[in-house]
């Protein structure tokens, strides 16, 4: 141990008295040196550790230009006594370790003399005891991976920590919260440089630390460090084509490259084994090319490795496995058949084939273009003339620059430890606040800094003077309520926040502990502070529709009764309190809708108000801006936000009549309902393509819902009754053989024993379970006639519905296009079962995408237009189903893209006018247009002349649902 040690001694000794050379490399005149990303970060390293070696420092070099080798220059220059070296795989780990042995670039270059000698190099794989550690410390640079420290238990994990010197990360982007949690706090004390080309996380969290050195990827494509990128698109709809055409062209391009004297392989990418086992039947045909199944599964997974490297294979059929740490420079032609959606495995997977080599010609990706579901910047790449050169630089340059305005907040706050400590946290406090009027002259957020309490230390303390935000951390120790003893006590720690909108003059204070602690940093950091109190507070429940009060504490005059508290049901019999003045609002938290998005607000009588979420510091600063237009909004009456609100009451003896529509429960929202399934005997049904019926009472105390789902060959079939009894005091509800799969299997009457269907009224009510809702001002409510719009239908056959694969005009369907289509620039016909409407047409102006559904109904053989109320039940019940895809931006844009993917094999072409491209690009436009809904009800069966009262309340409880859910009105067409 002793001789090892002293090789450590006579290492490190070696790189004190080294002058590293930091010449740079000029091509023209072929002098060596270091390129010129490696130089500057470099620079930008070494001035990092001299001037803020606590903060942890963030280095972004795109892959191809010398990463490895400036993490290995950084350890000599900056003698860097013993550095733990994190990287995020095995086979990384083993390629670094060699590397370090030798320093073969570096020393090729010129960088690193003789003088300096390797450095001693150890490789954790394992997890390892406190005195095992000691062991290392005959070493110069230790490489490990977060799986293996993930092995270590506290007090090893802490000794590795004391023995090194400096912490450095490569690739962090695949370092998850979790694994580098502990390692950060282990190595706290210790400074940390991270380098990676791609400095956005893939478990979506913010990735720590400062970026001190960025190389955009348009300077390493100027600067020659990356060959030029040829993108070969095809375009295939169908999906059981797909896959050939795209191995197709890919083979062509390898054989023409290879007949031009370029020794280069082609790799094919999948997102599974069992991918990547269909995908080799395609290439396993081209013999002459040697192809090559690879996976984590395959057996002598090495040994095949090692021939891959050998170029025995010319095509290699993998899932991943040529990513990080596997450098083979022929490379050059990839099959993308499933594209990675995270941009940072997309630049770095982009990387690997676009290396400098003057043997070896162009990089080469060919991919289906198609119906790209990737992520909406990355979908550029997927253009027919893409460039993909410019592209990935473009793409890179704006992800990078999403992670720098990410630290734009951060660093309005001071550059300190504080500071750093606090973001370190990751706050996500809950979302509520006490709010004040304060005139701008008395806020004071410096005052923060003079926080003192005996029994609640400061800890730590950051103030943003740009965007008038306080954040604050104490420290508070208190007696365990089970001992009277000091010897143990509780420790918590306390969130403040403070934020100061200054356009309404509203101080918003919010804090994890108790009313007192609050009130105390409010004393501090304001004068004169005036609390948002009474009835003012009541005005954030405003222009929420469908509102449901979850519970209500009401203030009451009885010397006997001063409060009382309500919840469920029970709310139902004091709202009438509350409006005829008898009781006072204390307290009320509700659900419903706003601009059409579900939401939650709680407030109280003393100034409280809040959102049933969690969320960041920034989202919590949005929520405040939110509030305070409301707060100090004086034309908003407190006394009136509950005319609206709903009302319950118990359904005994028999089910109400005039049910006419059934939904899902409210928990299953439309993002939840592609990842729901409905198994039966065995056949999956996801619960998108599953469809509720008209309920039928088929006698007082029983309700049975039909389901009809669609099977995976297109068919539809129809899945037990939902029976729903009604009992004394309850509900039961029988759907015998279906089981529900969503995380895991579960009995479906189970699950709807807990969660009730959604069930619509003719008279504007909804039944949940054995409870009807409603508003009084929305019983019984009437289409408005203005609404209705008759048609003249001529000949055209109105008892015929769709019109199906072979378009067929003379149908209600088919009319109804022919009157549209001059306004829209797409229609496209989803008629069918689990569809959005039977239409749907859309157009575009400079900032909005206007999408309107159209529900079409034909009229019963034989009858003529009239006033027959069944004929509207139907077409009003999809109506009112299709509000749903309000909010849901590209996953309806991905809806009707699989319909129409999944139709064509069967020579159904579902796009009535437009491309299937206007498809993706509208999903493209989506995030920064707004989407616009609106409905319409065709129904021919319907006399604009005899219209009857009947059918107007069913259409008027379809109207209202659809307002208030969507803020849209409905138009709703006839006949004459």
């Amino acid at each position: 141990m002793a001789d090892a040690t002293g090789k450590y001694l006579d290492v490190y000794q070696s790189w004190q008295q080294h002058l590293f050379n930091f010449n740079l490399a000029v091509r023209e005149t072929n002098t060596p040196g270091l390129r010129k990303p490696q130089l500057a970060a470099l620079y930008a390293s070494l001035g990092h550790l001299v001037m803020s070696p606590a903060t942890t420092a963030t280095i972004v070099m795109p892959t191809g230009t010398g990463k490895t080798d400036t993490m290995l220059g950084l350890l000599i220059a900056g003698r860097l006594a013993r550095t733990l070296v994190l990287v995020p795989s095995d086979a990384l780990r083993s390629q670094l370790v060699e590397k370090c042995l030798g320093l073969k670039k570096l020393r090729e270059i010129g960088a690193v003399s003789a003088t300096a000698l390797n450095p001693v190099v150890r490789a954790i794989g394992s997890g390892m005891s406190a005195e095992d550690v000691q062991q290392l410390a005959e070493a110069n640079v230790i490489v490990a991976t977060p799986q293996a420290l993930q092995r270590f238990d506290t007090e090893s994990l802490q000794a590795l920590a004391e023995l090194c010197s400096h912490l450095i990360i490569d690739e962090t982007h695949h370092v998850a919260a979790m694994t580098w949690g502990r390692v950060k706090t282990a190595f706290k004390e210790k400074p940390c440089l991270q380098f990676t080309a791609t400095p956005f996380r893939e478990d979506n969290q913010p990735l720590e630390g400062k970026i001190i050195y960025n190389y955009p990827l348009k300077d390493a494509q100027i600067d020659g460090y990356f060959k030029a990128i040829e993108f070969h698109p095809v375009r295939e709809y169908n999906l059981e084509l797909a896959d050939q055409v795209v191995a197709d062209k890919a083979v062509e391009l390898l054989r023409g490259d290879r007949e031009q004297g370029f020794d280069h392989l082609l790799m094919v990418r999948a997102r599974s084994q069992k991918r990547a086992e269909s995908l080799f039947e395609l290439y396993k045909k081209h013999e002459d090319l040697s192809p090559i199944l690879i996976h984590s599964k395959v057996p002598n997974r090495v040994k095949l490795l090692g021939e891959i490297v050998e170029k025995k294979y010319k095509i290699i059929v993998c899932v991943d496995m040529l990513g990080e740490g596997f450098d083979l420079p022929e490379l050059k032609i990839a099959a993308i058949h499933d594209q990675h959606r995270s941009p940072a495995v997309t630049l770095q997977f982009i990387g690997r084939l676009t290396r400098v080599d003057d043997t070896l010609g162009d990089a080469k990706f060919v991919s289906n273009i198609a119906n790209q579901k990737v992520d909406y910047q990355m979908s550029v790449l997927y253009k027919e003339s893409a460039d993909w050169s410019a592209v990935i630089r473009d793409v890179s340059h704006d992800k990078i620059a999403r992670e720098v305005e990410k630290e734009t907040f951060t660093e309005q706050f001071p550059d300190d430890a504080d500071s750093e400590d606090i973001f370190g946290l990751n706050p996500n406090p809950k979302i509520s606040a006490i709010a004040y009027h304060v005139e701008r002259d008395q806020w004071r957020p410096e005052k923060a800094n003079h926080f003192s309490q005996k029994k609640e230390p400061l800890q730590f303390l950051s103030i943003n003077d740009d965007s008038d935000t306080i954040i604050m951390v104490t420290r508070r120790e208190s007696p365990v309520g089970w001992a009277q003893t000091s010897a143990i006590v509780d420790t918590n720690w306390i969130l403040y926040l403070a934020y100061y909108h200054a356009p309404d003059k509203t101080l918003f204070i919010h804090s994890s502990g108790d009313e007192s602690q609050a009130t105390r940093f409010l004393n501090l950091i304001a004068k004169d502070a005036r609390r948002i109190n009474g009835e003012p507070t009541f005005r954030t429940l405003h222009d929420i529709k469908l509102m449901k009060l979850q519970n209500v504490g009401l203030s009451r005059t009885r010397k006997d009764l001063r409060f009382t508290m309500h919840v469920g049901r029970d709310i139902n019999t004091v709202i009438s309190e509350i409006e005829n003045g008898t009781a006072k609002k204390s307290n009320i938290f509700a659900t419903g809708y706003e601009d059409g998005q579900r939401t939650t607000v709680g407030c109280s009588h003393k100034g409280k108000i809040w959102e049933m979420n969690s969320s960041s510091i920034i989202y919590w600063i949005e929520w405040c801006k939110r509030a305070s237009q409301k707060l100090n909004d004086a034309t908003i009456n407190p006394s009136e936000v509950l005319k609206d609100v709903i009302r319950s009451e118990k359904i005994e003896g028999a089910w109400p009549t005039g049910l006419f529509y059934a939904d899902w429960p409210e928990p299953i929202a439309i993002e939840n309902e592609q990842k729901i399934s409905l198994a039966l005997n065995g056949e999956i049904f996801n619960l998108l393509d599953v469809e509720l019926g008209k309920p039928q009472r088929t006698d007082d105390l029983t309700l049975e819902v039909p389901v009809i789902a669609i099977a995976a060959d297109g068919t539809e079939c129809q899945l037990p009754d939902i029976t729903i009894r009604l009992l004394n005091d309850s509900y039961k509800v029988s759907c015998p053989g279906v089981k529900i799969i969503f995380a895991e299997e579960s009995s479906f009457e189970q699950y709807l024993d807990a969660n009730p269907l959604v069930l619509l009224a003719v008279d504007g009510s909804m039944v949940e379970g054995n409870y009807r809702f409603y508003t009084p001002n929305s019983l019984d409510l009437k289409l408005p006639i203005a609404l209705i719009e008759a048609w003249d239908w001529g000949t055209t056959q109105i008892h015929s519905e769709s019109m199906r694969a072979t378009r067929n005009m003379d149908t209600v369907q088919g009319f109804t296009y022919s009157q549209i289509e001059d306004d829209y620039a797409f229609i496209f016909n989803d008629d069918g079962a689990g569809e959005i409407a039977d239409l749907v047409a859309i157009k575009e102006s400079k900032d909005a995408i206007f999408v309107d559904l159209y529900h079409c109904k034909y009229c019963p053989q034989k009858d003529r237009p009239g006033a027959r109320v069944n004929d509207v039940y139907e077409v009003c019940g999809q109506a009112s189903r299709s509000v749903k895809w309000l909010h849901t931006e590209e996953k309806f844009f991905n809806r009707l893209m699989g319909r129409y993917q999944q139709s064509l094999p069967k020579g159904f072409d579902r796009i009535l006018k437009g491309d299937p491209i206007d498809l993706e690009l509208l999903r493209n436009k989506c995030h920064d247009h707004e989407m616009i809904f609106r409905f319409v009800i065709v129904q021919p069966a319907i006399s604009a002349a005899k219209i009857s009262a009947d059918q107007l309340a069913v259409l008027g409880t379809s109207y209202s649902y659809i307002k208030n859910v969507s803020g849209s009105d409905v138009r709703v067409v006839t006949s004459a």
